[in-house]
Formats: C-alpha cells, structure tokens, sequence
C-alpha cells in the first residue's frame, strides 16, 4: 500500500503537452523518435539518464522533459523525472501536485541515513505506461541550491537512484542563468540542449554549449522546439552533437 505522500495518482489520459493547435501532428512519434537517438547515442555505454537544460527560460526545456518522461515510461516500467530547477521549479505546476517536499527533502534525510526515502516520491499510473512514472519536484527552497547540487551527497544519490529506475530525466536551469546544470549534468549519462526556434538567440546558444563542453558536459543531442510544423515538418528536432 502507499502512504499518503507515495499515494498513486490516476489519470483517465495522460497526454503529451503540445505547443500548438495542430490536432493532427503526430507528437508521440517525433519523441518516440528522439526517445531512440537518446538510446542509441552512445555505443560505450548505455544511456539510462539524462538532464534537460537550455539557454534561456521560456525554451519549452520543462514541456520538453516531461513529454520524455511520458514517452519513456510507455516503454519501461520504472520511470523517475526530477526537477533539479531549485531556484524556478515549474514541474509541480506542470502537473498540479503538491511541492511541500521534494528533491531537497529527500537529499537532506539521504545525508543522514544513506537511505533514499520513497515518501518523497509521487507516482503517476496510465493506461498507456508500461509500469508507472515517478515525479520528484524539487522540494523546499534553500538558499544554496548550487552547493546542493555539487555536493558528494546528490552525486551519490543520483547514483542510488539509477540502480532502482530504468530510466531518468532530470530538468535543470538554463545554463545561461546559474551554472547548476553542470553539476548535474555530471552526475547523469548525458545531457540534452534544448533551443527553441522562436526565441533562442543563435549566439546566445552557442556560447551555452561552449560553456557546458569547457565544463565537461556530455551533450549527447539538441532538440529544437516551437518550430512551424507546417513548413519544417516536425515541431521537435534532434541532432547529434557532431
């Protein structure tokens, strides 16, 4: 049975959150199909966890994330998001539930007893996931998220968490804004950039991305949201990082 705060969240449909009015554009397909490249980025090592970060707010980084999350646990049974943005946490709002505690709760408690509690946890079920999706927001606000963040503590739990979940995607901060995507990003097996057409400036983007490859960040693709879906035929596209 789950407690109050693991209680199981049921949905008579979960959907993918689009951008656009166009009921007839495939949305499942194209992250299904950014869902495979992330798999198959790699041929060293399989690819069980990922962060999402951006240039700038407003890029669809947190709509980005969450539709991954959905996708990915049509498809594996045991599925973790977690919104690692501790400064502007949107994940909460995205799926109105409740953000009393979360990430920075369950890191403070992991500190104490090395255990990772699951009170912290809310599982969503669906008709269409293969098991069920578990959401981590970010918890209560702290006034140092970027040492939270770099701390032995989170490497050590993201590690923890790996071991339990089939996959994860994390949502982090644009990088532009505060550096706590880096940290993060090097606790997981890649790194997504999301840009969007409408509002990433081209220069803007490509200092990002220097930032994070001086850092050392694995970014192993982009994806490119807000574009027209009538003339470039996707709303979402994906790139290899060469």
């Amino acid at each position: 049975m789950f407690s109050k705060k693991q209680k199981k969240s049921r949905r008579k449909s979960f959907n993918l959150l689009t951008q656009t009015n166009d009921s007839q554009f495939d949305y499942g397909e194209v992250y299904r199909h950014i869902r495979t490249n992330i798999e198959f980025s790699t041929v060293d090592k399989d690819i069980s966890s990922i962060a999402l970060t951006s240039t700038q707010p407003f890029e669809s980084k947190t709509t980005t994330a969450l539709n991954l999350a959905i996708i990915f646990a049509a498809k594996y049974e045991k599925v973790l998001i977690i919104d690692c943005d501790l400064r502007k946490p949107r994940l909460h709002q995205y799926l109105n539930i409740s953000n009393q505690t979360g990430l920075t709760n369950a890191l403070r408690d992991y500190a104490k007893t090395n255990r990772i509690d699951q009170e912290y946890f809310k599982k969503i079920t669906d008709k269409s996931f293969a098991g069920y999706l578990s959401v981590l927001t970010s918890g209560n606000k702290v006034p140092n998220p970027n040492e939270i963040l770099s701390s032995n503590t989170f490497k050590n739990f993201i590690a923890e968490l790996k071991k339990t979940y089939n996959f994860i995607i994390i949502d982090c901060p644009p990088i532009s804004n505060v550096s706590d995507a880096v940290p993060v990003s090097h606790a997981v097996d890649g790194t997504l950039f999301i840009c969007s057409c409408q509002d990433t400036n081209r220069k803007d983007a490509i200092n990002a991305l220097s930032m994070l490859k001086q850092s050392n960040v694995n970014v192993i693709g982009s994806v490119l949201t807000k574009a027209d879906t009538y003339h470039n035929g996707y709303g979402y596209g994906y790139g290899y990082k060469h």
